[in-house]
C-alpha cells in the first residue's frame, strides 16, 4: 500500500497529452477547466478500467460526484451506495428530488427501495432512479 502522500503526488501529475498510458489520473475541478471538454474526463474515469493499486473505484467515484462537471448521465452509472451513503450526499438528495418532484408514487416507490438492501444488489444510482418509475401499462404482463 502506497501513503497517501505517494499517491496524492502521482494523481497529480499529468501525462504527456501523446502518451496513453492507462493511468487514471484524478484532476480537481481548476485543472478540468483547462481541458476542453471535462464531462468526458469524467467519463472516462467511470469506464477506465485501469485502477488497479493506484485508485480504488471508490476514489473515482468520489471524484467523479464531487466535480462540477458531472451530470446526471455519470451519476446514473456509479453504483447506488456510492451516491446515496458515501459521497456528497447533498448530490443525491437534490437528484432524487428533481427526479421524484411531485409524483408520490416515486417517493413512495423510493421508499420501498430503500428497505431493501440495495447497496448489496450493486445496483446502479441510474437502475435505481429508473425503479422509481411504474411500470407502463403497455408492458405489464397480464
Amino acid at each position: 500500500m502506497h501513503p497517501a502522500w505517494f499517491l496524492a503526488t502521482a494523481t497529480a501529475v499529468p501525462a504527456p497529452e501523446d502518451q496513453a498510458d492507462g493511468v487514471v489520473r484524478l484532476l480537481d475541478d481548476g485543472e478540468l477547466a483547462k481541458h476542453p471538454d471535462p464531462a468526458a474526463v469524467l467519463q472516462s474515469w467511470l469506464d477506465s478500467p485501469a485502477t488497479g493499486d493506484i485508485l480504488a473505484r471508490s476514489e473515482i467515484y468520489r471524484a467523479v460526484v464531487k466535480s462540477r462537471y458531472r451530470a446526471l448521465e455519470h451519476l446514473r452509472q456509479i453504483p447506488a451506495d456510492e451516491v446515496l451513503a458515501r459521497h456528497e450526499p447533498e448530490v443525491a438528495l437534490q437528484t432524487l428530488l428533481d427526479h421524484c418532484g411531485r409524483s408520490t408514487q416515486r417517493w413512495e416507490a423510493l421508499a420501498t427501495a430503500m428497505t431493501f438492501d440495495y447497496d448489496e444488489e450493486k445496483i446502479t444510482f441510474g437502475q435505481l432512479l429508473d425503479s422509481l418509475d411504474p411500470t407502463p401499462a403497455g408492458a405489464q404482463t397480464p
